[in-house]
Parts: C-alpha cells; sequence; structure tokens
C-alpha cells in the first residue's frame, strides 16, 4: 500500500505533480504558456505544482512564480544521453515526493518519464504539444528507431492527454492506449482581458488594423497572410497589419511586404504579452491566424474573449475552436486569395462581426482554466487510485 495525495478535502494533503517539459520561460510561447497558467490553476484545487525545466543559457532563470522551479542542465554526455535527466529528476523526488509526473512532450520528456516511473512506481501522464510528434507521409517521427521509442511510451504511459482531436488521432496511431487517451484542450483566464460589453458588441469599429500574433515562423504562414493583406488593401487603402512575434521568417517577410509595396502599412511589433496583448487584441477589427500547422490556437481563444472575430487555418486543432460562420471563419491553407476574400468579408460587414463576436464570447467560457484543470485532476486521481491500492 502506498501513500497518496488526493485533492478531495483541505485537510489532506496536496497532490505534489511535477511537470516535465523541454522548454519553459524564460523561453516564451504556446507550451511555456499552458505550463505555467496550468500551475497557477492547480493552486486552488489543493494541489501543488512543481515544474522540472532547463535552464535557459544567456538568460535569466530566476521567476516570480507562485509555483516551484525546477532547472536541470540539458544532457551533455553522447554515451548516456537522455538518461543523464534521470539522476536530477530522481534527486527532487526523494526532496519533494512527487505523486505524479506530468510529462510535456513524448520525446524527451515522456521517455525520461518512462524510466522514471519504473524507478519509482510513480504514474506519469504524458501530453503531446503538436511539434514532439510531427510524422513524415509515412507515419515515422524523424527516423523508424524514434517512432519505436516513442510508441513504446505511449504504451507505457498511465494516462495520455491530447489538446486537440487532431493531436488525439495522432496519438493513438503512435500506439496510445485508447481507453486511457484523453481529449483535454488548452485554457484560457479570460477575465483578465478585461473586455467590456460595449466593445463586445460594438466590435471595436473605430479600430482599423488586423492583427497577427505567434511565431514568425514558415509553418504560421504570416507569408500567406501579408500576400493577402496586399489585395485587401485595394479595397481598403486605410487598413493596416499589425505583426506581434519573433522568429526567423521576420526578415523575409519584410522583405515580403516591400515587394508588395506595402512595407509602410505592415507593421512588425516584436513579441508582446500582458496588458500589452490585451490592448493590441482587443483594439483590432480582427485576428488572423493562417497556420500551416497548429495544434491547437490559444491565440484564438484570446481573440474570442478580447471580443473581436477571427479567421483561421482550417488545420490540425483549429476546426475544434471554430465553427465556420457560428463563431469565426475558416480558410485553406496557403490560399491567399480566399483569406483576402474572408477579410473583405468582415471588413465590409458589420452584423456579422458582430454575431460573430457574440457566440465566440458564449464559446470561451468553456475553455476557462478553472473548467480545464478540473479535468486533468480527475486523471491524477484516477491514476492514483488505480496504482496506489
Amino acid at each position: 500500500m502506498c501513500q497518496m495525495n488526493l485533492p478531495l478535502s483541505n485537510s489532506q494533503k496536496k497532490l505534489r505533480v511535477c511537470h516535465f517539459t523541454y522548454s519553459f520561460f524564460p523561453t516564451i510561447g504556446g507550451l511555456e504558456e499552458m505550463i505555467h497558467n496550468i500551475s497557477i490553476a492547480m493552486g486552488s484545487y489543493n494541489c501543488e505544482p512543481y515544474i522540472f525545466a532547463p535552464y535557459v543559457r544567456g538568460e535569466n532563470n530566476k521567476l516570480d512564480v507562485p509555483y516551484t522551479v525546477l532547472r536541470y542542465s540539458r544532457p551533455s554526455s553522447r554515451r548516456f544521453g537522455l538518461r543523464q535527466l534521470l539522476i536530477p529528476l530522481l534527486w527532487h523526488h526523494i526532496k519533494y515526493h512527487f505523486d505524479i509526473l506530468h510529462c510535456h512532450g513524448v520525446y524527451p520528456p515522456g521517455y525520461v518519464g518512462a524510466s522514471f516511473s519504473r524507478f519509482t512506481g510513480i504514474p506519469f501522464v504524458i501530453t503531446p504539444h503538436g511539434g514532439d510528434i510531427k510524422t513524415n507521409t509515412h507515419g515515422f517521427i524523424i527516423n523508424k528507431r524514434i517512432t519505436s521509442l516513442i510508441r513504446q511510451t505511449f504504451q507505457a504511459a498511465h494516462a495520455v492527454t491530447a489538446i486537440s482531436s487532431d493531436i488525439k488521432k495522432r496519438v493513438l496511431h503512435l500506439g496510445a492506449t485508447p481507453n486511457k487517451t484523453y481529449l483535454i484542450p488548452h485554457g484560457i483566464f479570460s477575465d483578465g482581458f478585461k473586455v467590456s460589453a460595449e466593445h463586445q458588441q460594438t466590435n471595436g469599429n473605430d479600430s482599423r488594423y488586423i492583427l497577427y500574433l505567434g511565431r514568425l515562423e514558415k509553418d504560421k504562414g504570416v507569408d500567406v497572410l501579408i500576400k493577402a493583406f496586399s489585395a485587401v488593401k485595394k479595397k481598403h487603402p486605410d487598413i493596416e497589419l499589425r505583426i506581434a512575434g519573433e522568429g526567423k521568417e521576420i526578415n523575409t517577410l519584410k522583405t515580403l511586404a516591400d515587394r508588395l509595396d506595402i512595407g509602410h502599412s505592415v507593421h512588425f511589433l516584436g513579441i508582446i504579452r500582458g496588458e500589452n496583448k490585451i490592448q493590441a487584441l482587443s483594439k483590432a477589427c480582427l485576428l488572423v491566424c493562417p497556420s500551416r500547422s497548429e495544434a491547437f490556437g490559444i491565440v484564438i481563444l484570446e481573440a474570442f474573449a478580447a471580443g473581436i472575430p477571427v479567421i483561421a487555418s482550417r488545420v490540425g486543432g483549429i476546426p475544434d475552436i471554430i465553427e465556420e460562420k457560428v463563431n469565426g471563419l475558416l480558410v485553406e491553407t496557403d490560399s491567399p486569395e480566399q483569406l483576402a476574400s474572408k477579410i473583405s468579408l468582415l471588413l465590409d460587414d458589420r452584423e456579422l462581426r458582430k454575431y460573430l463576436v457574440r457566440n465566440a464570447f458564449i464559446a470561451v467560457s468553456g475553455y476557462e482554466w478553472s473548467f480545464i484543470v478540473k479535468q486533468y485532476i480527475n486523471i491524477y486521481s484516477k491514476i492514483c487510485e488505480k496504482t496506489c491500492i
């Protein structure tokens, strides 16, 4: 009989959850934000979250957060490779006595987590975030050997959670056990957007800029947006495009805007967070998410909460969030013509904008972190009950 800490009453000890990730703050992205937010939300449910994350070289790794961050150095030995991470993970477990290991990414966190679980008997959960399970046309990840390791890891997991229907299909294809695989989307703290009821109804019609928020990488399709904006500009000469984010494609995108003679109307804002992001969203006339690949699309929920309409690619996890012409508009990937047409439609149709915004604001309530985190805790509790009898 083992001791377990289930989050059932205030009189019990807190459930100690270790989130194992291959990337975290000060690196900024969807994965990092999700782990941060779920850890904050868990604090309200008799849970004690820990984050086991790598040092980020050349950056300040100290964080002012209401949870414990345990840093590790990336593996330096080719001979022992990822097994090196077991040593600090086991050391922290001896000190803090984790009840659950939640691995964000199947490889390497899930792979290492499987070994940790064998050593300690502590159950582990895997949440892939998309990039860690990208496959080629033959269904292999990187190579056959890695695919084999991933299959073994999924099969060893006590539970696998998928952030979208698309991810769930992929993990099942890669060996996850169906009755141990759960669909749990990302969440949002919508109260932080402080949207006024008046703005939700008027949809910020005084604003004259389209917004993109995200990484500036090839798979995000920002080049498609710039091409579409060039066509929109001919019909709406006063409209602007604001692009928030950083990435290796930034110079290519600036060159494209200049070549299309719209550089004066395309503004690159860099990374924006917190209040600056909320302001940028709430004052935009619409958000565009033109991704070629997107595991989920948290920025879409943020736009929903901010009271602005969304146009996004029909790819990955996005169709889980957007219902065409109900709470947003969908376009096919790599189609600047179709995207330009949908943008013009929204700019010209005030009533459609208001209709989409109203429905989106209702939809976002189902993605509140307070609701999402309960689903994780239910899985943790179920696993503990099974493994600790």
